[in-house]
């Protein structure tokens, strides 16, 4: 064999191995680990079951809220989606228009039973988020009548998380008034802040107090940036979005945009417990 030969045998070997090395730190970071964690759990089915619930359940959740919450300029649940998102234009009359319809021949009284059906009915949204919980943390499931009763306390804390989430904006509104620039960071303190309590608080409450708070808060503060980060995209995006599907199939399109909108946000959501779970995972080994 000649030198040259030999000189390029020898390159090729420590490139392999080099590769190999690379691909087993990539491997056995926390980015990889989550990766082959979600694959082997099939967490993508999960969050997809998850976005689903959320538009069959809190979604009229809102709904049911906006119907009994008092309507008028710069108030209500239609007022603050659209300050969520960013929405302006034929977006926000889309969006102001589905979330503002009521009818007259309706009682307040239906309109309550109507709310509480809706929290009722969305204790599925709690027992698909219990049981995700329960395979990122490797917990046996809980299951029965405890069970569900966890998830029925549960359903009101999810609709006042929504509507704190969605009047969020308030106090930046406040703040602008006096602090011209501010308001925006605000908003985001504040909403990061709601993330952070309620998940934390959920896994501790769905996982029966089964893993201690502060274990479970790294996760929720993930789920927070995540979740911020994508709001924040979204307001970008989401405006054009809607204003496209509006005119292509009118008010339903609203719920196709939302609708893809709530998979990532699921997706996120389970990421960013995921994450917390191996962070813990990571220092308990070291």
């Amino acid at each position: 064999m000649s030198e040259r030969a030999a000189w390029c045998r020898c390159r090729g070997t420590y490139e392999r191995l080099r590769s190999g090395a690379a691909a087993q730190r990539v491997l056995s970071s926390i980015a990889g680990r989550s990766v082959g964690r979600s694959r082997s759990l099939d967490l993508s089915t999960h969050a997809l079951a998850f976005g689903a619930q959320q538009l069959l359940c809190t979604v009229p959740l809102v709904v049911a809220i906006s119907a009994v919450a008092p309507h008028g300029p710069n108030r209500g649940v239609a007022y603050a989606t659209v300050n969520l998102f960013g929405l302006r234009g034929s977006s926000a009359s889309a969006v102001t228009e589905l979330l503002t319809r009521h009818s007259h021949s309706i009682s307040a009284s239906a309109l309550v039973v109507s709310a509480i059906g809706a929290l009722v009915f969305t204790t599925s949204v709690g027992a698909v988020q219990q049981r995700a919980f329960e395979l990122i943390w490797n917990l046996p499931a809980v299951r029965g009548p405890r069970a569900y009763l966890r998830q029925l306390a549960w359903a009101p804390t999810l609709a006042l998380f929504t509507v704190g989430v969605l009047a969020a904006a308030a106090p930046g509104r406040w703040l602008d008034g006096r602090l011209p620039g501010a308001g925006d960071w605000l908003v985001i303190v504040v909403r990061g802040a709601l993330i952070v309590a309620f998940y934390t608080w959920s896994q501790y409450w769905l996982l029966s107090q089964r893993v201690p708070a502060r274990r479970l808060a790294p996760g929720a503060a993930a789920v927070a940036v995540l979740t911020v980060a994508l709001v924040e995209v979204s307001r970008l995006v989401v405006p054009g979005q809607i204003s496209w599907q509006v005119q292509a199939y009118g008010l339903v399109g609203v719920g196709f945009v939302f609708a893809a909108w709530l998979m990532i946000l699921s997706m996120l959501i389970y990421a960013g417990v995921l994450l917390g779970a191996l962070s813990f995972e990571e220092g308990a080994r070291n």
